[in-house]
């Protein structure tokens, strides 16, 4: 045994005493720890705890235990309905707050449910919900669960694995999610529930229900007494179209308005001389199109797509053209018309023809320059309108005043444009800020924006230099092609 000095001794006695007295105080700080943290006992008012924002989930946890020990009341219960759909909660607190309605209460969770999900923007918490959903078969939620399938998420971009579909298929059975959308879209109620109709209509659609909802339209007995059913029939049978999304739909209502029967007659007419299979393939935004090729250009009706291309080409390829800045939107996005030839269909092909036979008429070329001179000088609003053509074949341009002015950067489209537009030929707006403005010629956010919003085919017009306006044809896609510049005519 080593013997120790005396000095050593009293070193070792006081290294053990200071030892004693650390691990009494790690001891002791462990127990205020322990007693700090909330017990279900401690919480005298649980609902007013849950309904608190910034809380921590160990607190979130006792309130809920203490909600399972005493029994829900109307505030817990309340408390408990926010939770699941609030924003910005702990997914953990979430799931057991759905977890304790599911077992106590089913209707409120359903209903709580009903009101939040179809635009909830938390997709990870809204996939974990539709699970739950689908684990618990959780009627009363179907209605909620059509309205947020019918919202387009890029990220969920294929029908047949959205959550909420899943969900559904469920509840009611997978072989009677299409059979349920078909009910709903008969049996709801046509005016507090139009737009679920609508969206059970967009849905059958999307997937691949086509052939059957042709079927429903063109049999009077399933059309009598509905307006939007008669309407969308009226369109299917004289148009051989079948609106697939919310923004058709509506269009074609509006193509069913009396005021437009004469409209609609000519579309009739010339959508008649189209093959069936193209006439089948169009979307609302091409009927006016159809129109002015039946007036100018009635060979375009049954031209085929790759001869229409190739004039395209050969008519823009002297034009001048720019690039403009399209940052944020990909490094392989483009305007070039032969990078997006694989994303053409007939009804763009024959709107960029038919935009540069009509822009090619001096009195409508003089009044775009003299809109965009006026839009220079103009700083509160970019100019905007609606571009159509006459019962004599001549472009008209019919300017629009702004639904809010919000600078010069932006044109807000008021209700008058859209009735307008449902029989013109494009939306227009300017970007003529200087005489200089190549680096914003084209389409931008904003603008794409409208195009998927509307549906429609549009065209923008950038001044280049004092006597030059560059012209980009644009819709939802995005797609947009720079169909070059057109010259100031001369005085």
């Amino acid at each position: 045994m080593t013997m120790r000095t005396a000095a050593q001794f009293r070193l070792a006695i006081a290294f053990e005493c200071t030892r004693g007295v650390s691990l009494a105080l790690f001891a002791s700080v462990a127990l205020s720890l322990a007693s700090c943290k909330a017990s279900p006992e401690s919480i005298d008012d649980p609902a007013a705890l849950l309904t608190e924002t910034g809380r921590s989930v160990d607190e979130y946890d006792a309130a809920l235990t203490a909600v399972e020990m005493r029994g829900l009341d109307k505030a817990s219960t309340a408390a408990l309905r926010r939770l699941v759909v609030a924003e910005g909660i702990a997914y953990d607190v979430r799931s057991r707050a759905f977890d304790i309605l599911a077992k106590a209460d089913r209707v409120a969770l359903a209903e709580a449910i009903t009101k939040g999900l179809p635009r909830m923007g938390d997709l990870v918490w809204r996939e974990t919900l539709c699970e739950k959903i689908a684990a618990t078969k959780l009627e009363g939620t179907e209605i909620a669960l059509v309205r947020g399938w019918a919202n387009l998420i890029p990220a969920w971009s294929d029908d047949a694995k959205r959550p909420e579909r899943l969900a559904l298929a469920a509840i009611v059975g997978e072989s009677n999610v299409v059979p349920f959308l078909l009910k709903t879209l008969r049996n709801a109620n046509p005016v507090s529930e139009a737009n679920l109709r609508i969206r059970c209509f967009e849905l059958l659609v999307r997937c691949g229900q086509k052939e059957i909802l042709v079927a429903a339209l063109l049999d009077p007995a399933q059309t009598k007494d509905d307006a939007l059913l008669t309407d969308l029939a009226t369109i299917t049978r004289d148009l051989g179209i079948v609106p697939s999304n919310r923004e058709e739909i509506l269009w074609a209502r509006k193509l069913c308005e009396p005021s437009r029967a004469e409209f609609l007659a000519a579309a009739k007419a010339a959508l008649a001389k189209m093959p069936i299979g193209r006439r089948s393939a169009l979307e609302l935004r091409s009927v006016s199109i159809a129109i002015a090729c039946a007036a100018l250009r009635p060979e375009l009706l049954a031209r085929n797509e790759p001869e229409m291309y190739a004039e395209l080409e050969q008519r823009v390829k002297a034009r001048k053209k720019v690039s403009p800045d399209f940052s944020g939107f990909g490094s392989d996005f483009t305007e070039n018309l032969y990078e997006v030839r694989n994303s053409l269909v007939w009804g763009d092909l024959a709107a960029m023809l038919i935009a540069l036979d009509v822009l090619d008429q001096e009195p409508l070329q003089r009044a775009i320059f003299q809109l965009a001179d006026r839009d220079r000088e103009e700083r509160s609003t970019e100019f905007g309108g609606v571009l159509s053509m006459r019962a004599d074949s001549r472009g008209v341009l019919t300017e629009f005043p702004p639904r809010v002015r919000s600078g010069d950067t932006r044109f807000e489209s008021s209700q008058a444009l859209f009735d307008a537009l449902y029989e013109g030929l494009f939306h227009f707006h300017n970007h003529a800020q200087a005489y200089d403005n190549d680096k914003y010629a084209g389409p931008h956010l904003g603008d794409f924006q409208f195009a998927l919003a509307s549906r429609a085919n549009c065209l923008v017009f950038a001044f280049l230099s004092e006597d030059e306006l560059g012209v980009d044809f644009y819709r939802h896609g995005p797609l947009v092609v720079d169909l070059g510049a057109m010259t100031r005519p001369e005085n």
